[in-house]
């Protein structure tokens, strides 16, 4: 029963995939910064294909550039939006993009280029039903590398900065944000790991770093 339905899902995301057709890629968004993204539609959305790596809101205010565990800490003491790359390594902007604390997720001068958002816990739930449900959906997406032209989880699992300043999962796990709180000081998130078919649904910190993929 259990290979009954791993068939399934795999048959499933196929047929998702399918339907996506030549139309992957074909549409594109432009942030605030001039980055330019691929996008993807999926049942009746579109989502971006690339993690985020604007370094302004859509305002143009700069979001703050916290490299030390003080300066990370501090943004978080502050509720100040914050981002880095991975280990502070710029060599990992153009695979992995940036990592946001959820006070810039949630700054109302917004993160999101002009007519996307960031995903709520609802829009999770409609990509994961879309590859067959939590279950399966992180197994094809790291197949499919989310979206990416990349093989594999190159695009994907971009790890995560812990609210004291430390790093941590690169090339296993990718985590994303929600624009969705759980409760004071948590937010949802996704996490996928190149190591399991499940796309988990986690509340996390919000002084953590996470990746962030768009929607619209």
């Amino acid at each position: 029963m259990k290979h009954s339905y791993a068939v399934f899902a795999t048959v499933f995301a196929i047929l998702v995939l399918s339907s996506i057709g030549n139309s992957v890629y074909a549409a594109t968004v432009t942030d605030v910064d001039g980055n330019v993204y691929r996008a993807v539609p999926v049942k009746g959305q579109v989502w971006m294909a690339q993690n985020l790596n604007v370094s302004h809101y859509r305002n143009g205010d700069p979001i703050r550039h916290a490299l030390t565990p003080a300066e990370w800490a501090d943004a978080a003491k502050k509720k100040q939006g914050a981002w880095c790359y991975y280990r502070n390594t710029a060599g990992n902007k153009k695979r992995y993009g940036k990592l946001y604390n959820w006070y810039a997720v949630n700054d109302p001068r917004g993160l999101a280029p002009q007519g996307w958002r960031i995903p709520s816990d609802k829009d999770w739930e409609h990509l994961e039903g879309a590859f067959g449900g939590k279950m399966f959906a992180a197994n094809h997406l790291i197949a499919a590398s989310f979206f990416s032209s990349a093989r594999r989880s190159i695009g994907v699992s971009g790890g995560y900065r812990r609210s004291d300043g430390r790093f941590f999962h690169k090339g296993t796990n990718g985590l994303y944000w929600s624009s969705s709180l759980f409760v004071k000081g948590y937010a949802w998130c996704r996490n996928m790991s190149s190591k399991n078919a499940v796309l988990f649904r986690n509340d996390t910190c919000m002084e953590n770093g996470l990746s962030v993929r768009c929607v619209r």
